[in-house]
């Protein structure tokens, strides 16, 4: 989705003014966990790390997580051998994740429900 963003995206204005396609969003008005993810990865493919950054603080992390993967499944491919990856199934690292995730996600809905009236928040859903 990122690269086809790119491919047909008119300006990287428009990206910021667009309206966002997340169903919870839409029928909410509040941002979900993963919302900003695909902008924040447009925003680092376009080489502006801040922005990606605002945008999502887990994108760029996301991106270094599959170019990771994509670079360990062409080794194994090419290599003939399986590389397993202990720590990337460790359950509680999956549990700090997630909980480093959830915080996240309600202080970036604090903040978005303080700095944005109720007439804003609904024009952000569909109920507008």
């Amino acid at each position: 989705m990122p690269l086809l963003i790119i491919l047909f995206d008119p300006g990287a204005g428009h990206l910021q003014e667009s309206q966002s396609f997340c169903p919870f969003k839409m029928l909410t008005g509040l941002p979900c966990p993963g919302c900003g993810m695909v902008k924040s990865m447009v925003s680092l493919y376009r080489g502006d790390l801040a922005a990606s950054f605002s945008y999502h603080l887990f994108g760029p992390l996301l991106i270094l997580f599959f170019t990771s993967a994509l670079f360990v499944m062409t080794a194994e491919l090419i290599r003939g051998r399986n590389y397993s990856i202990k720590w990337l199934y460790n359950i509680k690292l999956a549990y700090g994740a997630a909980v480093l995730m959830g915080s996240y996600h309600l202080v970036r809905v604090i903040l978005f429900i303080t700095s944005h009236s109720f007439g804003e928040i609904l024009h952000e859903s569909i109920w507008f």
